[in-house]
């Protein structure tokens, strides 16, 4: 299990992948996270010892179970959004809501309220919800 601020770092991380990137170094990370040097290597190395990185000559990539982990919660943001939105709550608000909450939710939870939702397939953004094996 991720804490809030590892779940950030990795999803920076996940976002950065998707943008083509196949490495990322702490400098890196904490212009993007908005940290100095040695809190983003701190981060980098916590999700090192968690198997979501490895580390190759000082350049860290998302391992495999790091890709499951990200998609996970990518899908849990998304529900919980999606949730959010449908009660009423501004898409921004919602968003925001969503970020601070989703580490709180169980996997079964989650599908239970994608199911209740009736298996949305986008965000209220637009955006996919990725399916996700166990």
């Amino acid at each position: 299990m991720l804490t809030e601020k590892e779940s950030r770092y990795l999803m920076e991380i996940y976002e950065s992948y998707l943008k083509g990137m196949s490495y990322v170094g702490p400098q890196y990370i904490a212009e993007r996270m908005n940290v100095k040097r040695p809190s983003a290597y701190e981060a980098l190395q916590k999700l090192l010892k968690k198997g979501i990185l490895k580390n190759e000559h000082g350049k860290y990539i998302i391992t495999e179970e790091g890709m499951h982990v990200a998609k996970r919660i990518l899908r849990t943001h998304r529900i919980i959004e999606t949730m959010l939105y449908r009660a009423g709550v501004e898409l921004d608000k919602a968003c925001e809501c969503a970020s601070r909450i989703q580490n709180e939710f169980t996997e079964d939870m989650i599908e239970k309220i994608c199911e209740y939702l009736g298996y949305p397939k986008h965000c209220p953004h637009g955006k996919p919800i990725p399916e996700v094996k166990k």
